[in-house]
C-alpha cells in the first residue's frame, strides 16, 4: 500500500527486507537512501541514523559484494539514490565497478560488468532484469574517497530534497539470488583452537574456491594484471583453508 509523503509516494519494501544478509545497518525502510560505504565500515552506525537513508553497509568485492547491493536495492522502490563513498578497496575496487555497473551495464553473455576496473566483475547471481531494474532505479552518487561524514550529510540532505518518490514498479525479488547470498554471507568460524573438527566451514571455502576460478575460467579477455590479482584471491582461500585443517587436526588430536 502506498504512503503518502507530500506528493512524495512511498511504499513497502519487500518483505524481509533487506533480502540479502551482510554487515548493513538499517535506517528507515522508506528512505530514498542507499549509502555504501567501501571499505570504511566505521561510518556505517552514524550515516544509517541520517533521515531518509534506508540502508548503509560496506562492500568489498565486485562480484558477491556488488550483486548483495543490487539485490537490496531492487527490492526496497523507496531507495533512489545510491551514494559511494569511504576508503576504495585496493586490488578489487567495488566502487568503480558499481559506477561501471550503473553506466554500463553488463555484458549478456558473460555477465562480464562493462568497463569495470575490478579483477573479476561478474555478476554471476544477478538477472540481466535485475541489472537493468537497478540502472532505472537509482542514481549512483560518486563520493568515493570520501570519508568526512559532515561532507556526506550535507550529500544526503541535497539529495532527500530530490526524492522523486518511490519507483514505480513493485519490489523486485529474485529468490534464488536471495538463498544464493545468504550462503554467502555465513560466516566461517574464527581460526582458533576452540574449533571443533567439522567439515561445514571447510566446505564453504571449498565452494568459494570454486566460485572464483569459474569466474577466472570465463574471463578469456582479462589482462595478466587481473589474472594474477585473482590468482591472488584464490591463493589467500586456499592458505586458510589449509591453516583451518591444521588446527581441526590438532584439536581433534
Amino acid at each position: 500500500m502506498s504512503v503518502g509523503r507530500g506528493e512524495r509516494a512511498k511504499v513497502e519494501p519487500a518483505p524481509s527486507w533487506p533480502r540479502v544478509a551482510g554487515g548493513y545497518a538499517v535506517g528507515d525502510p522508506k528512505g530514498c537512501i542507499a549509502i555504501c560505504t567501501l571499505a570504511s565500515e566505521d561510518m556505517c552506525p552514524v550515516l544509517a541514523k541520517l533521515p531518509q537513508v534506508a540502508i548503509v553497509g560496506p562492500c568489498k568485492t565486485e562480484n558477491v559484494g556488488v550483486e548483495r547491493i543490487v539485490l537490496n536495492v531492487i527490492s526496497n522502490p523507496n531507495i533512489r539514490f545510491l551514494v559511494i563513498c569511504g576508503a576504495e578497496v585496493v586490488g578489487h575496487v567495488p566502487g568503480g565497478t558499481l559506477k561501471a555497473l550503473y553506466q554500463n551495464g553488463v555484458d549478456p553473455s558473460t555477465k562480464r560488468i562493462r568497463g569495470a576496473p575490478g579483477a573479476i566483475p561478474y555478476v554471476e547471481h544477478l538477472t540481466l532484469e535485475a541489472v537493468e531494474r537497478f540502472r532505472r532505479q537509482v542514481q549512483c552518487v560518486d563520493m568515493i574517497g570520501v570519508e568526512d561524514v559532515d561532507q556526506i550529510r550535507v550529500k544526503v540532505e541535497e539529495l532527500v530534497a530530490q526524492d522523486p518518490g518511490a519507483y514505480p514498479e513493485p519490489p523486485f525479488v529474485v529468490e534464488t539470488e536471495r538463498r544464493r547470498g545468504e550462503e554467502l554471507a555465513t560466516p566461517i568460524p574464527p581460526l582458533t583452537p576452540l574449533i571443533s573438527p567439522s567439515t561445514t566451514a571447510l566446505s564453504t571455502l571449498i565452494e568459494d574456491i570454486n566460485f572464483k576460478l569459474q569466474l577466472i575460467k570465463k574471463s578469456h579477455l582479462m589482462t595478466a594484471e587481473s589474472i594474477a590479482r585473482a590468482l591472488g584471491v584464490v591463493a589467500g582461500i586456499m592458505l586458510a583453508l589449509a591453516l583451518l585443517g591444521f588446527l581441526a587436526f590438532i584439536v581433534s588430536r
